[in-house]
C-alpha cells in the first residue's frame, strides 16, 4: 500500500514537472521563433513550434495517464457489458413521452 502512494505521488510530481519543462521550451521557442527577420523562416519557425509543441504537451499528457493507469491498476479490468439493443430514451426508441 506505502509501495503504491509513493508510485503514485511520484508519477504526479513527474508529470507535473514534464509538463511544465515543455511549457518552458514552447515559451522560449515561440520567443525565438517570433525574433526571426526574415518573414518566411518566421512563419516556418512559428508551425514547426506549435507542431513540436503540441505534440509534447500530448506526449506528456499521454505518459501522465499512462502511469496513473499501471499504478491504480485497472488495466486488468473487464470491459463493462454492452447495453441492450433496446434504448431506454423514449426519442430513440419510438415510445412518446407520457405527460
Amino acid at each position: 500500500m506505502g509501495m503504491r502512494i509513493l508510485a503514485s505521488l511520484t508519477a504526479t510530481l513527474g508529470a507535473a514537472v514534464l509538463t511544465l519543462a515543455c511549457m518552458i521550451a514552447l515559451v522560449q521557442g515561440t520567443i525565438l521563433a517570433v525574433t526571426i527577420d526574415q518573414t518566411p523562416l518566421r512563419v516556418l519557425a512559428i508551425g514547426a513550434d506549435l507542431i513540436v509543441g503540441t505534440a509534447m504537451l500530448v506526449a506528456c499528457i499521454y505518459l501522465a495517464t499512462h502511469l496513473a493507469v499501471l499504478i491504480v491498476g485497472v488495466g486488468q479490468a473487464e470491459f463493462p457489458p454492452l447495453p441492450n439493443s433496446e434504448s431506454s430514451i423514449p426519442e430513440l426508441s419510438g415510445d412518446s413521452p407520457k405527460i
